[in-house]
């Protein structure tokens, strides 16, 4: 990944915790610089660092599954903290494009959840 784009990775990406799930090499002036850089994130590690995470780390699946969950949370306590901005277009007579298909998703997810629970279970 070229400086630039390592750079605005950085800046999107900000402060927020990362669990630096995949790795590229780093380019610098069109030439590997034998150091990685996370492709989440833009945070830059030599070999060493990140064999090292590799090797600790979760599956690359799993962190990304937790890191979308800490999202998902975060974006449920916005909307909760909406709720009496989300009255008006729960009261649409013809229903509310973005929330009805929120809702309709969440139920797909609740139920892929509820699968995935059940087949952790007991093993």
């Amino acid at each position: 990944m070229e400086y630039e784009e390592v750079k605005a990775l950085r800046e999107a990406w900000g402060g927020k915790p990362c669990d630096h799930p995949d790795f590229t090499d780093e380019i610098l002036f069109g030439s590997k610089t034998g150091d990685f850089v996370c492709t989440q994130c833009g945070g830059s590690f030599t070999k060493r660092e990140k064999d090292s995470m590799n090797r600790a780390g979760a599956s690359p699946k799993i962190s990304q599954l937790t890191e979308q969950n800490k999202i998902l949370k975060e974006r449920i306590d916005q909307i909760n903290s909406r709720k009496d901005k989300l009255e008006p277009m729960a009261s649409e007579a013809g229903g509310h494009t973005l929330l009805d298909s929120l809702l309709l998703q969440q139920q797909g997810v609740i139920a892929l959840l509820d699968e995935l629970i059940e087949s952790t279970e007991g093993g």
